[in-house]
């Protein structure tokens, strides 16, 4: 009744995968997971092809990078059962009963998001620090929190949705790169008249970045979100895109953006430092954005 879909890229997924694989045995439905490698490096095929050894573990490489959303698609159509549980695979299960936890959440739903924590210990490595701190205070929200704005704080790292719903709503071939996947999934859900419901499922995000890559990636995130801006995919529910346009009609926003480029080497260095202003990198994102519909 449960597939478990779990994207694979450069990233030792032995331990997550275990813990899935043991909690699965122990649940009274029929479940399998299917790891789908998207090109990895060699050492890391050779790694994670020791999970296909656990119970109900499929593991698979694919020839071509497929990229973010086309192998989610790529999943579904090797899943069997009607609940799909699509998992980032830099996670950790925060819970033992992780798995039983959306199964009894999900006799009526379209679609459940169960959250994203992170350590409550700062990295020790401080190229690291930014990272864990955006995540720490943007992303590790309480449901109650996330459910007043339940498809703003969607994210695809931990959600379960039915297959029915999923064959109406996959996921954008058109996003490339890291970036804005989330949030043009939810809008479309949005859009279908789909539900989404937030549950307290958190996976522990793991996978945290140095500076230079993460910066690179939300970089890249902007981007996509300036095509999916121009393409009206979204909405002013996005709060990045309701603060553009805004700026815009006010006619500030050239401003702003000059005065971001002006300061961008301090920006830079608050970001990197051991108290990072959010609403600096906020301004950075939005200066980004402006360049990319000017």
């Amino acid at each position: 009744m449960l597939s478990i879909l779990i994207p694979v890229f450069n990233y030792d997924v032995r331990a997550f995968v275990k813990c899935l694989s043991d909690q699965s045995v122990a649940l009274e439905v029929s479940v399998e997971i299917i790891c789908l490698d998207d090109a990895s490096a060699a050492t890391f095929q050779a790694l994670n092809a020791e999970v296909a050894s656990l119970p109900n573990v499929e593991y698979s490489v694919s020839e071509v990078n497929l990229g973010r959303s086309a192998i989610r698609n790529a999943m579904v159509e090797k899943a069997q059962f009607e609940h799909l549980l699509f998992l980032d695979c830099d996670g950790r299960c925060a819970y033992d009963d992780y798995l039983s936890r959306y199964q009894l959440a999900w006799s009526e739903y379209d679609v459940i998001y169960g959250g994203r924590i992170y350590n409550d210990e700062a990295p020790d490595d401080h190229d690291l620090y930014f990272h864990w701190f955006c995540g720490h205070n943007r992303e590790a929200l309480l449901p109650i929190a996330r459910q007043e704005n339940p498809f703003k704080s969607f994210m695809t790292n931990n959600f379960l949705v039915r297959r029915a719903v999923y064959d109406k709503v996959k996921m954008d071939e058109g996003v490339v790169g890291y970036g804005h996947e989330d949030t043009l999934f939810a809008q479309e859900l949005k859009r279908a008249g789909f539900s989404i419901d937030h549950i307290d499922n958190p996976i522990e995000h793991e996978g945290i970045e140095p500076f230079e890559v993460f910066l690179a990636k939300s970089e890249n995130g902007v981007r996509n979100l300036a095509q999916l801006i121009k393409s009206k995919k979204v909405d002013d529910s996005i709060r990045l895109v309701r603060y553009y346009h805004k700026l815009k009609r006010l006619g500030a926003l050239p401003i702003i953006a000059w005065a971001v480029n002006q300061m961008e080497g301090k920006i830079i260095q608050n970001l990197r430092g051991p108290a990072p202003n959010l609403l600096w990198f906020d301004l950075w994102k939005l200066a980004r954005l402006h360049r990319h519909l000017a």
